[in-house]
């Protein structure tokens, strides 16, 4: 039987899993997180009225939505801008993987779209990607020629989701795909916080010649509800930071998975 202590900490466990949905997709409805969690509606519904009396999400009729969706979209702000500095040394190593003339898939979220800050004097770039707010920022520069996923819009990524992004990949081919994943380790693969873009990621990587997963060393060794079935031999190289440790970096070469650490 579980003690009290133990059922706070799996409420507790649940509350931030529900958050971390919402925070992946901009919004989710009581019945999804009945189904998922396999509670009551009632108990779905006091964990979104707590969740909205902390100010992270906005209930309404049968869901809820993330406080800071609108003011975000309007201003094209991602969601959870976290470990910076990380990411930007990462974005700056993977940005030197890409050649003139590539075709290059940038999978949407803080990483990649750091990468894309570093993309300025690559010439002849064709660039997909689920990402609107990387299409905006390279759109404009010359000789890139950017293709924009279809799909269901997700205002926390800026990006697209869904079948229909998913199907845009069918006949790609591309030299690299930049992958992002909200947690990884050698045990579990990657996983996400949601379901919504499984599909989608798994087509992408169907598409590309090389993978190249970029990750903050703090989603290494970490796992999250939903995996991905993929198998290691369609990950080429793990880019993420200096914080990744001695085991880990063997871990992953164990599996054949290359580690490039950015300074």
């Amino acid at each position: 039987m579980k003690t009290k202590h133990h059922q706070l900490a799996d409420v507790q466990l649940r509350r931030d899993k529900i958050l971390e949905m919402i925070r992946e997709d901009g919004t989710v409805t009581v019945k999804f997180l009945t189904d998922a969690f396999d509670v009551t509606d009632a108990t779905i519904r006091t964990d979104l009225r707590v969740l909205q009396q902390q100010g992270m999400v906005q209930r309404y009729h049968g869901g809820a939505t993330l406080m800071t969706a609108k003011q975000n979209t309007v201003a094209m702000l991602l969601e959870r801008q976290i470990h910076l500095e990380q990411k930007d040394a990462i974005g700056r190593t993977a940005a030197q993987y890409v050649e003139n003339g590539d075709t290059v898939i940038f999978d949407s979220g803080t990483t990649t779209t750091a990468i894309a800050d570093h993309l300025t004097h690559i010439k002849r770039l064709h660039v997909i990607t689920t990402a609107v707010n990387i299409a905006l920022k390279l759109g404009g520069e010359p000789e890139m020629h950017i293709l924009l996923t279809g799909g269901t819009f997700k205002s926390p990524t800026l990006s697209t989701s869904g079948e229909k992004a998913a199907g845009f990949f069918e006949n790609v081919l591309a030299e690299k795909l930049f992958l992002a994943t909200a947690c990884i380790s050698p045990r579990a693969g990657l996983s996400f916080p949601s379901e919504t873009d499984i599909k989608l990621k798994l087509a992408m990587i169907n598409s590309a010649s090389k993978v190249y997963v970029v990750a903050d060393s703090s989603k290494i060794d970490k796992v999250s509800m939903f995996a991905l079935p993929c198998e290691w031999d369609k990950i080429d190289a793990l880019i993420t930071d200096d914080g990744i440790t001695a085991a880990q970096i063997a871990a992953f070469k164990a599996l054949g998975v290359k580690v490039v650490i950015a300074q």
